[in-house]
C-alpha cells in the first residue's frame, strides 16, 4: 500500500472555484451552484477511465457532483464566439473569479503548476456523513495526476503559501496513507490535502471524509462508481449528444430539487420537493460546444418505469409548425395542453402557493374571456399547439411591431367551435378588461378559408378560423393575412429556424425558439432610451447581442429518462 502525503486547494474554497468556469458557459448553468464532484480510478488491475473511473475513488454518499475537463482544446472553443464586448466582459469575470483569486493566493499559476500533472477531470462532490445525517455535507475536490512528484511541488506550493496567511498544517496518518490538516476559521471546517496512492490529488473539508475516501480508494467502503443511478448516468450506456463536454453535473435524486431551490433561491414547497424525493433517482446536467455555439442537456431520471401517460413522454409531429410563417421569431409548441394543465394541477395539491397561483390564472381567464379555463377551454386541446409572436406593422400592431398567434390541434371540433362562439359572445358584449369595447364580428374569406374577425370600427383587433387538418388558430390583428392559407415558407423551411435547431433532436414533445436578431430590433423600438443607457442594460446587451438565437426541445428517452436540450447559437468572435 502507497503512502501519501500532499494535496490541493481548501476543498470550500475550491468548491466556489467552479464558478468562474459556469461563467465561462453560461447563466445556464449557474443555476446549479457551486459544489459537486468525482475523481479518478483505483489502484491496480485493468479500471474504467473517465469520470466514472474516478468515481470509483468517491463515497457513495455524493449527492452533488461536479467534473470538469481540463483539456485545453473544448475551452478554447469558447473564443469563437462572442462580440468584442462580450468576450471583454468574459475576460473580467475570469479575472475576479474565485479560481483566479485562489491561484494568486496561493502564488501559483494554473499552466505552469497545474497542468503539467493534471490528468482527466478535476472533480467536486458534496458528500453527506452517514454518521452525521443532519450535519452538511462535507466538500472534496479531487483531481487525478500522473506526476506524483509534481504534484506534491504544487501542494507543498500550496500549502506554504496558507502557511504564510496562518493556516496550521498538522501532518497526520490513516491506514499509511499521510495527508496534512488545518483548522479554519469556520470550526466546522477544516483544510485536508492528501495525495492518494500517487494517483490522485485531494482536498477537504473533513477528516472523516478523507479517511472515508482513503477507504473507498483501498475497495473498502462502496464507491459512487458502484451507485446505479450514478453508473447509468456516466456508464458507457450514457448517450449525451455533446461530443466532448466541458462540464457534467449528477443532483441525486434525493436533494435534487431541493438543491437547486437554493441555488436559484426558489421556493419550491415541500410538497413538490417530497414527491420529488419520491420519483426521482437523478437530474445531470452536461454542457459542451459545437460548431453553433453552446449546448447543454438536462437529463431527469425517474426511479421506476414511468408512464406513457406523462405529457413529456409525448411526441409531438410537429404539423402544427407547418403552419407558422418564417418570419416567426418566437414560438413555444408542444402536445396535449389538456392533460399538462391537468399534471400542473396534481402537484400543485397540498402546495398553497401554487395553487393560489393556479387559481388566479382560472380567475383572470374567467375575467377576460367569461369562459370556464378547464370546462370551456382546456378540455378539448389534447392534440399539438404552438404560441408565436409573429413581426408586424400594421393596423393595431404598427405600434408593437409584432404580434401573437395561438394555432391548436382539436380532438373535438364542435367543443372547439363552441369554444370560438363564446368567446365571440364574450367580446360582443365586453365592457372591460383585455378585450375592447365595441367588438363587431364580420366574415373575411382568405383564400379558400372563411375566418371570423373582430372589428372595431376599421381596425381589426383579432381574428380565428380553421386551418383544416383539425387545426384552429386565433391570432391578434391582422395576422391571419401572413399564414392564412399557408405560408409560402413555413418556419420549419426557414434558414433561421434550421441553424438555431442544428443538432436538436427533430423527434421531440416540443421546441422553444427565440431568434434573438429579430427580438432584439423589436425591443430597440419598444424600450424607452432612458432604460436602455443605463450601465446595467448595456451589460446585458452586449451579452444579448452575441447570442443569436436560442432553441430548446424535450425528448423522451425512454419510459423513465427525459432530456431537455438547449443550444445557444452563437456569433462568431470577429476574424474567426
Amino acid at each position: 500500500m502507497s503512502r501519501s502525503s500532499k494535496s490541493n486547494k481548501p476543498a470550500s474554497k475550491r468548491q466556489k472555484s467552479s464558478a468562474p468556469l459556469f461563467v465561462a458557459i453560461g447563466a445556464a448553468v449557474a443555476t446549479v451552484g457551486a459544489g459537486a464532484a468525482v475523481f479518478f480510478v483505483w489502484q491496480k488491475s485493468q479500471v474504467p477511465t473517465g469520470v466514472i473511473g474516478t468515481a470509483s475513488a468517491i463515497p457513495q454518499e455524493a449527492q452533488v457532483v461536479m467534473a470538469f475537463n481540463t483539456t485545453s482544446e473544448p475551452w478554447q472553443k469558447l473564443v469563437q464566439f462572442g462580440t468584442p464586448d462580450s468576450q471583454k466582459l468574459l475576460s473580467e469575470g475570469m479575472e475576479k473569479s474565485p479560481l483566479n483569486s485562489l491561484l494568486v493566493q496561493s502564488k501559483t499559476d494554473f499552466s505552469r503548476d497545474v497542468q503539467p500533472w493534471l490528468k482527466g477531470h478535476v472533480i467536486t462532490a458534496l458528500i453527506a456523513d452517514p454518521q452525521k445525517p443532519n450535519a452538511p455535507p462535507a466538500t472534496l475536490v479531487i483531481a487525478p495526476t500522473s506526476d506524483r512528484a509534481k504534484s506534491d511541488l504544487f501542494l507543498t506550493k500550496y500549502r506554504d503559501a496558507l502557511t504564510q496567511q496562518g493556516a496550521k498544517f498538522t501532518p497526520k496518518e490513516y491506514k499509511e496513507f499521510k495527508y496534512y490538516e488545518s483548522p479554519t476559521r469556520d470550526p466546522n471546517n477544516s483544510v485536508i490535502t492528501a495525495d492518494i496512492g500517487g494517483r490522485y490529488v485531494a482536498i477537504a473539508t473533513s477528516s472523516a471524509l478523507i479517511q472515508r475516501t482513503i477507504d473507498t480508494y483501498k475497495g473498502d467502503l462502496p464507491s459512487l462508481a458502484k451507485k446505479s443511478s450514478f453508473a447509468t448516468v456516466f456508464g458507457a450506456e450514457s448517450k449525451s449528444n455533446i461530443a466532448e463536454p466541458l462540464v457534467q453535473i449528477y443532483l441525486d435524486g434525493a436533494i435534487a430539487l431541493e438543491f437547486i431551490g437554493s441555488q436559484t433561491k426558489l421556493s419550491l414547497g415541500e410538497p413538490i420537493i417530497a414527491q420529488s424525493r419520491r420519483e426521482l433517482d437523478a437530474i445531470t446536467l452536461t454542457a459542451g460546444t459545437q460548431k453553433e455555439g453552446l449546448r447543454f442537456e438536462v437529463t431527469t431520471y425517474l426511479k421506476d418505469k414511468g408512464t406513457t401517460n406523462n405529457p413529456q413522454a409525448q411526441t409531438a409531429a410537429g404539423t402544427v409548425l407547418n403552419s407558422l410563417p418564417q418570419e416567426a421569431f418566437l414560438l413555444v409548441s408542444g402536445i396535449n395542453l389538456n392533460q399538462s394543465w391537468q399534471s400542473l394541477v396534481a402537484q400543485a395539491k397540498g402546495n398553497a402557493n401554487s395553487e393560489q397561483m393556479l387559481d388566479q390564472i382560472r380567475k383572470s381567464v374567467k375575467d377576460a374571456t367569461k369562459l370556464d379555463l378547464e370546462r370551456d377551454i382546456l378540455k378539448w386541446m389534447t392534440g399539438e399547439f404552438a404560441i408565436a409572436a409573429i413581426p408586424n406593422n400594421q393596423g393595431i400592431l404598427a405600434n408593437p411591431g409584432f404580434g401573437f398567434v395561438v394555432l391548436l390541434q382539436t380532438s373535438n371540433d364542435k367543443d372547439a367551435q363552441a369554444t370560438f362562439d363564446k368567446l365571440d359572445a364574450a367580446a360582443k358584449t365586453s365592457s372591460s378588461g383585455l378585450i375592447p369595447q365595441g367588438v363587431d364580428l364580420k366574415s373575411k374569406k382568405l383564400g379558400d378559408r372563411d375566418i371570423v374577425t373582430w372589428q372595431v370600427g376599421n381596425a381589426t383587433m383579432a381574428s380565428h378560423g380553421s386551418l383544416g387538418n383539425n387545426f384552429v388558430f386565433w391570432s391578434m390583428g391582422d395576422l391571419a393575412d401572413q399564414f392564412v392559407p399557408k405560408p409560402t415558407k413555413s418556419l420549419p423551411e426557414s434558414s433561421s429556424f434550421q441553424i438555431l435547431t442544428t443538432g436538436l433532436p427533430k423527434t421531440n414533445g416540443g421546441y422553444f425558439y427565440l431568434n434573438m436578431t429579430t427580438a432584439l430590433t423589436i425591443a430597440d423600438r419598444l424600450l424607452p432610451p432612458d432604460i436602455r443607457s443605463t450601465p446595467s442594460f448595456t451589460q446585458v446587451r452586449a451579452v444579448l447581442d452575441a447570442i443569436r438565437g436560442i432553441a430548446v426541445t424535450s425528448t423522451n428517452i425512454n419510459s423513465r429518462i427525459t432530456r431537455l436540450d438547449f443550444l445557444f447559437t452563437l456569433k462568431p468572435t470577429p476574424g474567426n
